[in-house]
């Protein structure tokens, strides 16, 4: 979709319930990564689409889901915090 102003373009891009993966096509690199970053997805490629890396986290914003598969981020969703605090005497 064509368009003119970045605000515009990402409102338009985030204004959906779903945030699994994105993808923007430019030839100003410099914009594309400063679009990219405010894209409200899971994974954002640009340049590129469905580039996938087993070391790279893969995981979805808003109802695309919560938490991530992969790398030590994934690792962590099946572990339990706890915070233990000790009073020195």
């Amino acid at each position: 979709m064509q368009w003119t102003e970045e605000a515009e373009v990402i409102h338009r891009a985030n204004d959906t319930l779903m945030g699994l993966g994105a993808s923007v096509w430019s030839n100003d690199v410099e914009q594309a990564n400063r679009i990219a970053r405010k894209l409200q997805a899971g994974s954002v490629w640009v340049n590129a689409h469905l580039e996938m890396s087993l070391n790279t986290t893969f995981g979805g914003h808003k109802h695309s889901g919560i938490g991530v598969e992969h790398s030590v981020h994934g690792l962590k969703a099946y572990t339990n915090m706890q915070s233990l605090y000790l009073k020195k005497r």
